[in-house]
């Protein structure tokens, strides 16, 4: 399932036509992205972990960006954030941002994602034009714009 390429982003999303327009939106617009995307928290936290289905990831990369939806099956949003952030700080995961794609709207889980760690909190757009357009936005500013620490 898994080539010897670094992974650039994980998409972590249950919705299959939204977690299909994201990779299609991101490859479209990032050259030369390798993106994974799985369907729920449980599965995102076994690629993280190099864990079951994804055990040939062991002594992997991690990814660059994490896209992260709040509401799914399985491990929630909050549980795979707070297991990424709550790991030795010299772990190199510590250091991938994380950026919740949710369609919440409400302070407190804004609130909440930011103290267990979040780098950014996106709101869905209804449009279909305009969640492309903030996924595209999203993409290249992590991937191109900002700076990492090496």
């Amino acid at each position: 399932m898994l080539n010897d390429e670094p992974v650039d982003i994980l998409v972590v999303e249950d919705n299959d036509s939204e977690r299909a327009s994201i990779v299609e939106s991101l490859q479209a617009s990032i050259r030369n992205v390798h993106v994974v995307a799985v369907h729920d928290g449980t599965e995102a936290l076994d690629f993280l972990f190099a864990r079951g289905a994804w055990t040939d990831r062991v002594g992997g990369d991690p990814p660059r960006l994490i896209l992260l939806d709040l509401a799914l099956p399985g491990a929630d949003g909050f549980s795979v954030l707070g297991q990424i952030r709550s790991l030795d700080a010299k772990d190199a995961l510590t250091l991938t941002p994380v950026v919740i794609f949710s369609d919440s709207e409400a302070a407190s889980d804004i609130t909440r994602s930011y103290r267990c760690g979040a780098n950014s909190y996106i709101i869905k757009p209804v449009s279909f034009p305009d969640f492309q357009a903030i996924v595209k936005t999203v993409g290249q500013y992590w991937m191109t714009n900002n700076r990492r620490s090496s």
